[in-house]
C-alpha cells in the first residue's frame, strides 16, 4: 500500500500524491455515520463506477464500513446495508468519513482510535461534509487544512481552533482529502481520478453526468450574495457582507452606510428598491436565519445562539424569532429531528 502521507501539496487540485499502480485496483473503504447524506456518498462512489466502465476495467474499487456490520439509515430515510464493521474491514488505499446531520454529538472511543491506527499507518484519509469534524474529533487532523459543510464551519473552527478550516469546496493537506458535501464529492472524486489517471479520464467521466467543467478546488460552497439575494447595486452588497461579518456584534446603520459611502437615508432607499425592506430589518432577517441554522444542527443553548447571533437577551431573541418563523426557539428545538429528516414510506403504513 502507498504511503501518501508524507508527500507534498499539489498545486493543480490541492492535492497531493503520485499516481497509483495502474497495474492494481486503487480501493476506496467510506466510514458511514448514521444519518449520512446519500447525495453525498453517491456522488462519491459514481465517478469511480464510471471510471472503470470508461476503462473497462476494475480500476477503482470501494466498501462501505461501519462501527458494526449493519443496516444503516441515510439522512433521506433510505436503509443501506453496510457489510463490514471497522474490525474486519478489508485493508485499502483510502478511507473517507461520511457524515452528516447526525454528527453534532458523535463521539465514539472505538472509531477514533481506528482513525488514528490508520493515520499512523500511512492511509490516505478523508472525509466528506461533516465527516471532517469526526476526523477532527480522532485527532488525526493537528495543523491541518481541512473543509466542511458552511453551515458547521463555525463549529469546527471554534472547537478546534489549530485546524484551518477552509471554505473551499474540498481540499488536500498532509494526508487527508475533504470535500463540504453534497455535489463537491463528485468534485473532489473527479480531481482524485485526474491525479491518478489524468485528466483526460476525469473529464470523460464529468461528461457521463453532465457535469460540465469541474470545479477547481478553490471554488467557494456558496453562491455569492448578488445570486443569493438577487442584487445588482454594489453599495447594497457591501453593506450585506458588513451584515454577515457582524452577526454576533451587529454594526449601526448608520456605521454600515458611512463605510460604504453613503447616507444612511440613501442606504434605505437602496435596499427597500433592491430587497424589499430596510437594511436594518435585513440585517435582522439575516441574523435569524442564521440562528434558526444553530438550533436545527446543534445542541448548543438558546441563551449561547441568542447572544452568538447579536441578541441581549433571550427574550427579546424569542419574541423575534417567533414574529419571523410563527414558532419560538424551543418549539423548533423540541420538534426537530432527532437521527435524520427524512423518511421512506413503507407498506406498515396506513393510507
Amino acid at each position: 500500500m502507498t504511503n501518501f502521507a508524507s508527500l507534498p501539496s499539489s498545486a493543480t487540485h490541492g492535492l497531493a500524491m503520485k499516481p497509483a499502480d495502474p497495474g492494481r485496483p486503487f480501493s476506496v473503504q467510506f466510514l458511514l455515520v448514521e444519518g449520512f447524506s446519500m447525495m453525498a456518498l453517491s456522488a462519491a462512489i459514481e465517478p469511480m463506477r464510471a471510471a472503470n466502465r470508461l476503462l473497462g476495467r476494475r480500476r477503482y474499487l470501494w466498501t462501505l464500513v461501519g462501527e458494526k456490520a449493519a443496516n444503516m439509515i441515510a439522512s433521506n430515510g433510505i436503509e443501506l446495508r453496510v457489510p463490514f464493521s471497522i474490525k474486519d474491514v478489508p485493508s485499502s488505499d483510502m478511507t473517507v468519513v461520511l457524515a452528516s446531520l447526525s454528527v453534532e454529538e458523535y463521539q465514539n472511543a472505538e472509531v477514533f482510535s481506528w482513525l488514528r491506527t490508520l493515520k499512523r499507518s500511512g492511509r490516505l484519509l478523508g472525509a466528506i461534509s461533516n465527516g471532517s469534524l469526526v476526523l477532527a474529533r480522532a485527532g488525526v487532523a493537528h495543523n491541518t487544512k481541512l473543509t466542511i459543510h458552511w453551515e458547521m464551519a463555525t463549529q469546527l473552527s471554534e472547537s478546534f481552533p489549530d485546524i484551518a478550516v477552509s471554505s473551499d469546496l474540498y481540499c488536500w493537506d498532509k494526508g487527508i482529502l475533504t470535500a463540504a458535501g453534497g455535489t463537491a464529492a463528485l468534485d473532489m472524486m473527479l480531481a482524485l481520478i485526474s491525479e491518478m489517471d489524468g485528466a483526460s479520464l476525469a473529464m470523460d467521466v464529468a461528461d457521463q453526468f453532465l457535469h460540465g467543467q469541474i470545479r477547481p478546488s478553490s471554488q467557494f460552497q456558496r453562491q455569492d450574495l448578488q445570486s443569493r439575494f438577487s442584487i445588482t447595486d454594489d453599495r447594497v452588497l457591501a453593506a450585506i457582507e458588513i451584515f454577515e461579518r457582524n452577526i454576533a456584534s451587529p454594526t449601526k446603520i448608520a456605521a454600515v452606510a458611512s463605510k460604504v459611502g453613503i447616507s444612511e437615508r440613501q442606504l434605505e432607499r437602496l435596499f427597500i428598491a433592491q430587497v424589499d425592506m430596510p437594511p436594518a430589518a435585513f440585517y435582522l432577517h439575516l441574523r435569524l436565519i442564521a440562528a434558526r441554522r444553530m438550533i436545527i444542527a446543534s445542541t448548543e443553548a438558546l441563551e449561547a445562539i441568542a447572544e452568538r447571533c447579536g441578541f441581549s437577551s433571550l427574550g427579546h431573541f424569542s419574541r423575534a424569532f417567533k414574529a419571523k418563523f410563527r414558532a419560538s426557539p424551543s418549539q423548533l428545538r423540541r420538534h426537530k429531528p432527532h437521527s435524520h429528516d427524512g423518511f421512506v414510506q413503507g407498506t406498515d403504513e396506513a393510507g
